[in-house]
């Protein structure tokens, strides 16, 4: 029986002391976690400049069939 406790104690002690044995693990996961973020905010950032310009390119033609009025004065 008391072996079992100590194993039990040992398995507790081991997992409550992860931080303690490998401290850059969490740190090394929310590193890895902000980075899978910055992509994801990249791949939107490049899909939000491609609408943009296919907005711009779809203007431009449009902007230029519009006669420009320019004033002289006499």
């Amino acid at each position: 029986m008391r072996i079992f406790v100590i194993v039990g104690l040992l398995c507790s002690l081991l997992l409550s002391g992860c931080e303690f044995f490998t401290p850059d693990t969490s740190r090394a996961l929310s590193q890895t976690r902000q980075i899978e973020e910055m992509h994801k905010q990249t791949e939107q950032l490049q899909r939000q400049a491609d609408a943009l310009e296919r907005l711009a390119n779809e203007a431009a033609p449009a902007k230029a069939a519009t006669p420009t009025v320019t004033r002289q004065t006499p």
